[in-house]
């Protein structure tokens, strides 16, 4: 019994960085300004080159290719002038030849007069 009270905190504290390790967030990119309206939101999964990652500005890079590629889907779905807010991505899975990386983004939709 001892080494299992012993050992729970162990394994909790390498779970909570395995899963730390496994995914990365930017936060907010973006942000929802005072007197903005959210007429829907956005969201997409598309993969990008693990190469990608080494760049030096990798937050800089992935919050543009995480817009552009939102754009597309809020410009599908919201017609007219459309801007997003509040765009948050997160890195997902490697392909099995590990050349890939799987991107998680959302955004919120707004209309822009």
């Amino acid at each position: 019994m001892k080494t299992v009270k012993k050992t729970l905190p162990v394994f909790i504290v390498l779970l909570i960085i395995a899963l730390a390790a496994s995914c990365a967030s930017t936060g907010q990119y973006k942000p929802l300004a005072d007197g903005e309206t959210v007429i829907g939101t956005a969201q997409t999964t598309f993969m990008v080159q693990s190469s990608f990652f080494s760049m030096k500005k990798v937050q800089d890079a992935m919050n543009a290719e995480a817009y552009i590629k939102l754009m597309e889907v809020a410009a599908q779905k919201y017609p007219g002038s459309i801007d997003l807010r509040d765009i948050v991505w997160v890195t997902g899975d490697k392909s099995r030849d590990g050349t890939k990386t799987e991107i998680f983004a959302t955004g919120k939709v707004i209309r822009i007069e």
